[in-house]
């Protein structure tokens, strides 16, 4: 698991790195405030983005393209919470927070187009794959950073 930490933490630099080469890299201001504001808290929209989700597996699962889109809306429209997501890291812990909630906000929606395209081509084990990819990008998240939460929003 360590390993795997670290190695997550290597691609995120060096994707941090190399995309400030070539393009002016999105800040977690800028995504935050690219984003309809909903009166929730971080935790509501991570249970919102895990019901997202667990829609797309089930649509997979069920072979039910509806259940699908409706999980990729959601995910490609999610809300930003009432206050900034990093506030609930301590301050030495959020501009790491703040990176990969930049990634991974470009990593899902990379992961839901690969889901899409293989649903709309009806080729239900690459959605599977590419559904598997998705929630090992969550799991990525969350191990990364489950254990340096200091606040939860009110």
């Amino acid at each position: 698991m360590k390993t795997l930490n670290k190695l997550l933490i290597i691609a995120v630099a060096t994707t941090s790195l190399t995309s400030g080469l070539f393009a002016q890299e999105k800040t977690a201001d800028d995504l935050v405030k690219s984003m309809k504001k909903e009166d929730i808290s971080y935790t509501q929209l991570m249970s919102g983005m895990a019901m997202a989700n667990n829609n797309i597996q089930t649509g997979i699962l069920s072979m039910n393209k509806f259940l699908v889109d409706r999980g990729i809306d959601l995910i490609r429209t999610h809300p930003a919470p009432r206050k900034k997501p990093w506030v609930i890291m301590a301050k030495e812990d959020q501009e790491g927070f703040k990176s990969m909630l930049v990634y991974y906000d470009k990593k899902m929606d990379e992961d839901v187009e690969a889901i899409e395209k293989a649903v709309n081509a009806k080729d239900w084990n690459k959605a599977f794959d590419a559904v598997t990819e998705f929630s090992t990008s969550c799991i990525n998240c969350h191990t990364a950073y489950k254990d340096k939460v200091k606040y939860l929003m009110d």
